[in-house]
């Protein structure tokens, strides 16, 4: 399937709307690794439609009310860190509403050292741990030196714990119980919310953990998830638990169509707002515990 257009048509509701927008997942890489990355969906059976330049991408998530957003780094292999979060770095400063997580891989040498270049002389707001493509468990102990420095500088992992695109024994939210009994106070975002097995446990955690959150990259007005009750009563009983994400461009259907499923729910304004902004902001701030 080729590339779809980036129209920016029927965008004017989100534009004007009284909400501001935090996507708080979406990828951006190098190019090479970008299209590697949207190959390998494309080999599952995925269309992965949003293949246009970086520029345009950005451009994309301006134009539909994207105000803010969470740039997620990820490395498949050791050594490659580095790399993609001084790549990271270069591209959050051309575009200041970027904030860039880092990537780290449970190989590298002097893990240490790669994190706080991160967190230290750069000023990243955190990490990204995809359990699946990085085939490590959160509870591994290989991790517990990053768990250590993100807690003493209060910045948050953005954790992939789901089964989407494929179950794997990495990605069981279970095996963060283990990790949130060492470091309750750890800022963990429990990405695509622990779908499509792991829901009522991520929620359990969220709700027992005073920093532990939910978001709902690629399940919003995605075709494939219908809305489920126990999704919204979820969101009612733990307004400031759950945050807005797209997973943007590594998705098949329209952002747009993510933040517009997401206005329209049966939830009052306030707690949209905590969903689309106010949540995000409160992962980034490094003066709440």
């Amino acid at each position: 399937m080729s590339p779809i257009q980036l129209s920016n048509t029927s965008t004017g509701t989100a534009m004007n709307d009284i909400h501001k927008i935090c996507d708080a997942h979406i990828h951006i890489f190098p190019d090479r690794l970008m299209e590697a990355i949207l190959h390998w969906f494309v080999k599952q059976g995925w269309t992965m439609p949003y293949r246009q330049p970086l520029e345009e991408l950005l451009k994309y998530l301006e134009n539909i009310g994207v105000t803010s957003a969470f740039v997620l780094g990820y490395v498949h292999k050791r050594d490659m860190a580095v790399g993609i979060n001084l790549w990271l770095k270069d591209l959050c400063t051309q575009y200041s509403w970027l904030h860039p997580f880092a990537a780290l891989h449970q190989e590298d040498q002097d893990m240490e050292s790669i994190l706080g270049q991160a967190l230290d002389e750069w000023n990243f707001p955190g990490v990204k741990i995809h359990t699946f493509v990085q085939k490590v468990a959160v509870n591994d102990e290989r991790l517990w030196p990053m768990y250590r420095m993100l807690c003493a500088r209060r910045k948050g992992l953005i954790l992939h714990a789901s089964g989407m695109p494929i179950e794997s024994p990495y990605t069981r939210v279970e095996n963060l119980r283990e990790v949130l009994r060492s470091f309750p106070n750890l800022k963990v975002t429990i990405a695509h919310m622990g779908l499509p097995n792991d829901f009522s446990l991520a929620v359990k955690l969220a709700a027992s953990y005073p920093n532990v959150y939910l978001d709902t990259a690629f399940i919003f007005g995605n075709p494939r998830f219908h809305v489920q009750e126990e999704w919204l009563k979820a969101i009612e009983a733990y307004p400031t638990k759950f945050i807005f994400g797209s997973d943007f461009p590594v998705m098949d259907y329209s952002p747009f169509k993510a933040i517009q499923a997401l206005k329209e729910l049966p939830l009052t304004d306030d707690v949209k707002t905590l969903l689309l902004w106010d949540n995000a902001m409160r992962f980034l701030d490094t003066e709440i515990s």
